[in-house]
């Protein structure tokens, strides 16, 4: 899956994640400014829920020892989890998944 692997893609910083704007699902809001930034996706969830992160990971063996030195969790990037305390319980409570 190339998202995976590292590479220059264009990206809005929003509430501290990296969105990866590549058609017109994301409506900018004032002030955001898409840049040109070597990230890649350590989850692939719905897009755009999951943001970016900033790598040079660009090969299999590259991955995997970013992972293994990474003091966060592959699932960091998932927007959903950002929008209140204990969400990810609630939606599972609600039938969410």
């Amino acid at each position: 899956m190339p998202l995976y692997f590292a590479k220059h893609r264009p990206v809005i910083e929003r509430d501290g994640t990296l969105i990866m704007v590549d058609d017109d699902r994301i409506d900018l809001k004032a002030g955001e400014v898409i840049t040109q930034q070597k990230v890649r996706f350590r989850t692939l969830g719905c897009w755009p829920l999951t943001g970016a992160i900033p790598s040079q990971a660009d090969t299999l063996p590259a991955i995997i020892e970013e992972m293994l030195i990474s003091t966060s969790s592959e699932r960091q990037g998932r927007l959903i989890d950002s929008d209140q305390s204990a969400s990810m319980e609630l939606k599972k409570r609600q039938g969410y998944f």
